[in-house]
């Protein structure tokens, strides 16, 4: 709420426009009109800088947006008022009550009046809103994002809205009027269908039935002209029941007629599954679809079971179905659409036909036509309380022509996620996925109940808690003793022929089989996607890296990866990623070792990873790198980083996946990128999973030892004597290391690379006390740099000389080194580096009793590595400023800074190091 008293509208529904206290207020600048209704259709929620930057200007933002849209928020706050726009962290609100905006009042009032319970009220506020539509919306503004975002669902409210106020007006039965009003509608909007559905029912009941007939024909050759398809199914429908009611001759009639309900009740449920467990939950949920007890001529409860094949849907949705059929009097029926199976899936016209079958009809007088069809069986079902359990759906189209329309209750499972269903005739989705942890293991002893207790769970964790692989298995363990369940679970593991242990006896309880379907309903790009991901040694997996594997876009990768979530056959994490179920990565595995271009996709991802890692390493280390990475393969576009934070975060979320991809490219033979694979990720893991790191850097040694070029060899020595060295009592491993890679560089005549070596090998020196030898190195790595003019590298060595003479006590030296490392990292603008050497001139400022400048070295380091997002630097800095300020006697800001600096060892779970160790941080924390 704005903080004076003056009245201020935004008008967006038409010519834009802002009124303060009802004069007019003139926001000239198409920027400031942009982002003033930005702000308004967020309805007071903040707005987040960068979204605004999307909004505003589209795929160009500015290079300075946030200082840019400060400038922007300022000009309004002029305009308007100080208080109107408020400021969060990173984003911005506008203070204004919804019904001062006109859309959010539109949509609002439109929300009220669907919950009137009285048609005539609910016809006065639904034409209440629209008369607050007075034109073409935005229509002012230059922005894309309204026309491609913002406006489509807002005109689509607005028609449904007509449509629904048409409808109260018929039920009222004003009619000759509206046929002016829906013929005006139908030509503006010749494509919408629901305006040409009113408009022959308005026809008919007004007695114009030939004209409606007529109009159904115009319509339908519009349709097909210009978009080349038939009319939607409402049409169809409607035309059907035209011609069931059309009472002229026909020069070729087939009689469609409604018999009465035939006396037969049919009971078609098949039988429950006595092992169901668990779901219970999901049974409360559909148990609340009912609609209330008493209720007369309910609308027809839809109720959607979804998943992925093998995780229980059928035996749910019969399990329910036998629950609630007595409350469904006059029957049940139920229907295999075949959608997945490994026949064809069964056409609506057979399904039509069977239902009407079931229900008494005679064969000659079911007609042949497909809406015809489903015209009669809604009329044969009308004022009948039955159940339909359809079962196995290919996708709504399939469901939606067998849908009756009043007072029956229809279950629909299929593994596509139905959304048209949803959307459009009001089902409720439930999606059934793993069985919990308890369930699962209920499961297999219901089957199973002599198995050994840790051997049940060991089970249900390899069939990752899926129904039907957990019934397959625990049937494999019935009987058998502990070693042979132990042999069954040494295969499970065994990736390679997992699947071959899910084999229920038939294709039915074959996961094989079961998920081949799925495979098989996949159109081609879809299909390959499918594939493809079996190649990835992950089970998740981001958009980019997929997007790489495939050659393709990542538009068209997203598009065909919400396809497959569509199907179950992933699960869309948010955020970009996506996460495929084991036992299904298994599958697309097998199908994936056949692609005949595995090997060029393979080569597509470890490009993507090497380049992409490559610049999250430059960016998260704040450093240059000379390294000459492998071509970029065709077809892929690696990532790039805005800053160091988002270079962490792109660590943070594919760390794992990184290793898988480094053992895949060893594995693969693809030593080059298993070198340089490392080499990116490195940096990383040396402050987090030193065990994890090791194994790389093996692997890593072993491939360059393939390699015909001795760079690499130098280059990864080079790393696992840093890796080395930052281990304790393995200084001389590392060492060895460093000395084999300086040999290398030096017969190569790499002289930069050489001083690097000479100043990794003063570094370890030091730590082994051998203080005259590691400054002499130090300076002879320091001289071969200032020769080279690396300004860099100058400033690497000067840092660790200043640790070096401080150690020995040469406080002076130490301090004039770090001071002019400083230096040479500010002129690089290596923050990174700048704050290394500031912690260790805070060490050696308070060594020399200079405490107030220590203080003020270690807070400024703390500062650029948290803006450069490397806690475990900070918590590093954290601990000696600790130190420090216990050194003064300020010992609960002491405690505070060893608290912070634990909070970020567990977090990130550092491992245990001379510069950090959290056993030391608990024994500090507790003395003081």
């Amino acid at each position: 709420m704005a903080g004076d008293s003056r009245r201020i509208d935004v008008r967006l529904l038409g010519t834009f426009g802002v009124f303060v206290d009802g004069a007019e207020t003139r926001v000239s600048a198409p920027r400031l009109r942009d982002l003033l209704a930005v702000l308004a259709l967020a309805g007071g929620d903040p707005v987040p800088i960068e979204t605004i930057g999307e909004r505003v200007w589209s795929d160009q933002p500015p290079d300075r947006l946030r200082p840019t849209v400060q400038t922007c928020i300022s000009r309004l706050r002029t305009l308007l008022g100080a208080e109107i726009i408020r400021a969060h962290p990173e984003a911005y609100a506008l203070a204004l009550p919804r019904d001062r905006i006109d859309v959010l009042r539109f949509t609002d009032e439109l929300d009220r009046a669907h919950r009137l319970p009285v048609p005539a009220d609910e016809r006065q506020a639904t034409a209440a809103a629209l008369d607050l539509w007075t034109g073409t919306p935005f229509s002012d503004l230059t922005a894309d994002w309204f026309a491609k975002a913002a406006l489509p669902g807002l005109v689509e409210r607005y028609l449904a809205a007509r449509e629904r106020r048409i409808d109260l007006d018929i039920a009222g039965g004003v009619l000759e009027p509206l046929l002016v009003e829906v013929r005006d509608l139908t030509t503006q909007y010749p494509f919408r269908e629901p305006l040409w559905a009113r408009l022959i029912r308005l026809l008919d009941i007004t007695g114009r039935h030939a004209e409606a007939l007529a109009c159904y024909a115009d319509v339908r050759r519009l349709i097909a002209d210009e978009l080349g398809v038939d009319p939607g199914a409402e049409l169809r429908t409607l035309y059907a029941e035209l011609l069931v009611a059309d009472t002229k001759p026909d020069p070729d009639p087939e009689p469609v007629t409604v018999p009465p309900a035939p006396p037969v009740v049919p009971r078609q449920l098949p039988a429950e599954n006595s092992r169901l467990t668990g779901r219970e939950d999901e049974l409360k949920e559909l148990t609340e679809l009912l609609p209330p007890a008493g209720e007369k001529d309910p609308a027809t409860a839809i109720a959607a079971i979804c998943g992925i094949g093998g995780a229980g849907k059928t035996s749910l949705a019969v399990r329910w179905a036998h629950r609630v059929r007595h409350l469904y009097p006059d029957g049940d029926l139920y229907l295999n659409l075949r959608g997945f199976d490994p026949a064809d899936v069964m056409p609506t016209t057979a399904a039509l036909r069977l239902l009407l079958s079931s229900l008494g009809l005679p064969a000659e007088r079911i007609p042949t036509d497909e809406a015809a069809q489903s015209a009669l069986l809604r009329s044969t079902l009308h004022g009948r309380r039955m159940l339909l359990l359809l079962d196995n759906a290919r996708d709504a189209e399939q469901l939606r022509p067998l849908l009756p329309a009043r007072g029956c209750l229809v279950i629909a499972t299929s593994r596509d996620r139905l959304r048209s269903l949803v959307v459009r005739d009001g089902a409720h989705r439930i999606t059934l996925g793993e069985l919990p942890p308890v369930e699962s293991e209920r499961l297999i002893r219901s089957i199973a109940p002599s198995t050994d207790t840790d051997q049940v769970s060991e089970l249900a964790r390899s069939c990752r808690h899926l129904p039907l692989a957990l019934a397959i298995i625990a049937e494999h363990a019935a009987g058998r003793s502990p070693q042979q369940v132990a042999e069954l679970l040494t295969q499970l593991h065994a990736e390679q022929s997992v699947l071959d242990t899910f084999d229920g006896g038939d294709e039915a309880t074959d996961l094989r089989a079961i998920f081949s379907w799925s495979h098989r309903a996949l159109q081609g790009s879809t299909a390959r996607l499918y594939e493809h991901l079996g190649l990835l040694p992950v089970s998740d997996f981001a958009v980019p890296a997929v997007a790489a594997l495939l050659g393709a876009t990542i538009a068209d990768t997203s598009r065909l990866l919400a396809r497959l979530a569509d199907l179950h056959l992933v699960e869309d994490l948010g955020n970009g990623r996506f996460e495929m179920h084991d036992l299904v990565r298994a599958h697309a595995a097998e199908l994936g070792g056949r692609l005949p271009d595995r090997t060029e996709a393979l080569e597509r991802l470890f490009s993507w990873y090497t380049h992409t890692g490559f610049n999250a390493r430059v960016l998260r280390d704040d450093r240059g790198s000379d390294r000459k990475l492998v071509p970029l393969a065709a077809g892929v576009t690696p990532e790039q980083f805005p800053d160091a934070a988002a270079a962490v975060q792109w660590y943070d979320d594919e760390r794992q996946t990184l290793a898988a991809v480094v053992r895949l490219a060893h594995a693969t033979g693809h030593d080059r990128y298993t070198y340089e694979l490392v080499e990116s990720c490195e940096g990383d893991l040396s402050g987090r999973d030193l065990d994890l790191l090791t194994e790389l850097l093996n692997l890593a040694q072993d491939s360059c030892t393939r390699l015909d070029d001795p760079l690499p060899e130098a280059f990864i020595n080079n790393t696992l004597g840093l890796h080395y060295m930052e281990q304790r009592d393995a200084t001389e491993r590392a060492i060895t290391h460093f000395e084999r890679s300086v040999e290398i560089f030096r017969a190569a005549g790499l002289d930069l690379q050489v001083s690097r070596g000479l100043g990794n090998l003063a570094i370890s020196h030091d730590i082994l006390g051998r203080t005259d030898q590691a400054i002499d190195l130090g300076h002879q790595a320091l001289a071969i740099k200032r020769r080279l003019g690396d300004e860099r590298g100058q400033a690497n060595t000067l840092g660790n000389l200043a640790t070096i003479y401080h150690q020995a006590g040469r406080l002076d030296d130490a301090a004039d080194a770090a001071g002019e490392a400083i230096r040479y990292y500010r002129t690089v603008r290596s923050h990174r580096g700048e704050g290394s050497v500031l912690d260790t001139l805070a060490g050696i400022e308070r060594s020399r009793g200079r405490y107030d400048e220590a203080l003020s070295c270690h807070l400024e380091s703390v500062r650029l590595h948290r803006d450069l997002g490397f806690p475990w630097g900070e918590a590093v800095v954290l601990t000696n400023l600790g130190h420090t300020y216990h050194a003064v006697g300020r010992t609960a800001e002491a405690k505070a800074a060893w608290q912070q600096a634990l909070v970020i060892c567990d977090r990130i779970h550092a491992p245990r190091s001379e510069d950090l160790d959290r056993d030391e941080l608990v024994a500090l924390i507790a003395q003081v």
